[in-house]
């Protein structure tokens, strides 16, 4: 399945349970570098007025970004039950494509599109869109998988480590470059460390493209460690 195909995305954000269920545990068994952490601290840096969060998801940063920073923040999914979790958070927040954003020219100090990108179509389309919405010298910060993600949870389970993406550590800063002035990529790497077979077990059943490989999770005899790896791009705007 590739993660840029329409329907894969449509069935994938359709519901939030499998969502929820790799945020939640990420997010407590991460150590190091945490993405979303560091996604966050650069929006703070430019304690900006207005902020879109493209590819909102359940809109847990829109949120954040909101309450903490005091910034006027709309939203965008491309999936109602995303939308309608996010509005009930209190965030102005829409249906729409980033392919044909929904706002005028020169709208936000930052534009925040993190783990969304590769799953757009036509990327270079969806870039020029976030360049024209953001103002001059505003900010684009947008994450992706690295190249070596969990490297070695899916070789103990046989399958393949992440590449192919649209969108990625090593394509992301030339995508960008053509429709802004300069790009920066910051690395967030840490390890994930799952305490025991069955912790493992659930986070693969939920997640996108091998959930197949739930099965295959062997008994372990000690808590499993595998390494974190994202990469989060920082464009300024011309």
């Amino acid at each position: 399945m590739k993660l840029d195909n329409p329907l894969v995305v449509q069935w994938e954000y359709a519901s939030e349970e499998r969502l929820a269920a790799r945020n939640a545990t990420y997010r407590a068994l991460v150590e190091g570098t945490n993405p979303e952490e560091l996604t966050f601290e650069l929006v703070a840096e430019r304690s900006p007025q207005d902020v879109l969060d493209v590819g909102c998801g359940m809109g847990e940063l829109a949120e954040r970004i909101a309450r903490e920073l005091g910034a006027r923040v709309q939203a965008l999914d491309i999936s109602e039950r995303m939308v309608e979790l996010t509005r009930a958070r209190g965030v102005d927040v829409v249906l729409g494509d980033v392919q044909q954003l929904p706002y005028a020219d020169d709208s936000f100090d930052v534009v925040v599109a993190n783990w969304v990108l590769y799953h757009v179509p036509d990327l270079d389309r969806g870039v020029r869109e976030l360049a024209r919405v953001l103002r001059p010298g505003g900010r684009l910060i947008a994450a992706t998988v690295g190249p070596d993600h969990m490297a070695e949870l899916w070789e103990l389970l046989g399958g393949a480590a992440t590449s192919g993406l649209s969108f990625d550590h090593d394509n992301g800063a030339a995508l960008l470059g053509a429709h802004f002035g300069a790009v920066e990529r910051r690395e967030a790497n840490g390890t994930v460390v799952f305490p025991d077979r069955e912790t493992v077990r659930v986070f693969v059943a939920a997640t996108t493209t091998r959930s197949h490989l739930a099965d295959n999770v062997p008994e372990l005899s000690e808590p499993f460690r595998t390494r974190s790896a994202h990469t989060v791009f920082v464009a300024e705007q011309r």
